[in-house]
């Protein structure tokens, strides 16, 4: 227990003598770097020992929100968004968190104001428009979700996400060709870009699945897994299209990495993970592995998780 003290302490110093040398600036903008590239135990560490000399800076409480976000910490993050807003006011970026937490937490019907408020106090603000677009996608107003992804487009045009929800929006009107072309620019758009996602390869693959184009969808979840091994998404498709291939223990592989993933309570796709490995364990006659996974299915399922 003290060697265990004693190296948090002294990652602490170090951390503290390292960042002493940055600028302000600088530090907060390493510590949303961190954030934004999942690295949340650094980020805290970081933001922690700032706060240990500025307590009541309401920029590092607003990024110790975010991570407390990320780490689904949803009550902590909105305390203390209030705490930011009480000693700085209002900002785009805060009032963006407050929607984001109200989505994460389930309340849809609120997170739009916040989002309006943070495109009021910031009309050019592209990521603003982009968390708006998304929430009008998840409420099925596809004509205005489009609207605020060519908003995003129009202000970033490297905006990868935006060419995505693009994609998503008119596959949900089911016109799956214009569809597909907008994936296949967010591909493009990804390609150019050095922060990669995995999710316009993802999208495309789905939509080709459900249209029995299984060896078409293959390359782009080959592609998806390259960039984001953990995607439970891309794990379950490509179980899926080895499966119809007949390759049963290759496709129970990617289902038990799916459920394995450490982003597999953070997306969708629980229930889907948990059914397709008990029918492929079924079939293989490892029916223990079966019947847990089938009880696992039916919990989640009982929840309404899809």
């Amino acid at each position: 227990m003290l060697r265990l003290v004693c190296n948090a302490l002294c990652v602490l110093i170090f951390a503290s003598t390292v960042l002493c040398a940055l600028p302000e600036a600088e530090k907060r903008l390493e510590a949303k770097q961190l954030i934004d590239s999942r690295q949340l135990d650094k980020a805290e560490t970081m933001i922690l020992t700032e706060m240990m000399t500025s307590p009541r800076d309401p920029e590092w409480i607003t990024l110790l929100a975010e991570v407390r976000l990320g780490q689904n910490r949803t009550r902590e993050a909105l305390k203390l968004i209030d705490d930011a807003n009480q000693l700085g006011g209002m900002t785009a970026a805060r009032a963006m968190l407050i929607s984001l937490a109200d989505s994460q937490a389930g309340y849809m019907d609120r997170a739009e104001a916040p989002i309006r408020d943070a495109i009021r106090l910031e009309p050019d603000n592209a990521t603003a428009h982009y968390f708006l677009a998304r929430l009008l996608y998840t409420d099925n107003r596809f004509d205005e979700s489009i609207a605020e992804s060519s908003k995003v487009i129009s202000l970033q045009p490297d905006f990868v996400r935006a060419y995505e929800n693009m994609g998503l929006c008119y596959e949900g009107k089911y016109q799956l060709e214009e569809a597909k072309r907008w994936y296949n620019k967010a591909i493009v758009q990804d390609a150019a870009s050095l922060s990669k996602t995995e999710w316009p390869m993802v999208d495309l693959a789905v939509l080709l699945i459900h249209e029995n184009q299984l060896a078409e969808a293959k390359p782009y979840l080959l592609q998806a897994l390259e960039i984001n091994p953990d995607n439970t998404q891309a794990l379950v498709q490509m179980g899926t299209v080895l499966e119809a291939a007949g390759d049963l223990k290759g496709a129970l592989d990617k289902y038990r990495a799916a459920i394995h993933s450490n982003q597999f309570n953070q997306q969708p796709g629980r229930a889907s993970a948990y059914y397709k490995a008990a029918r492929v364990c079924k079939k293989l006659g490892y029916k223990d592995e079966a019947k847990e996974y089938l009880d696992k299915f039916s919990a989640v399922h009982d929840k309404r998780d899809h």
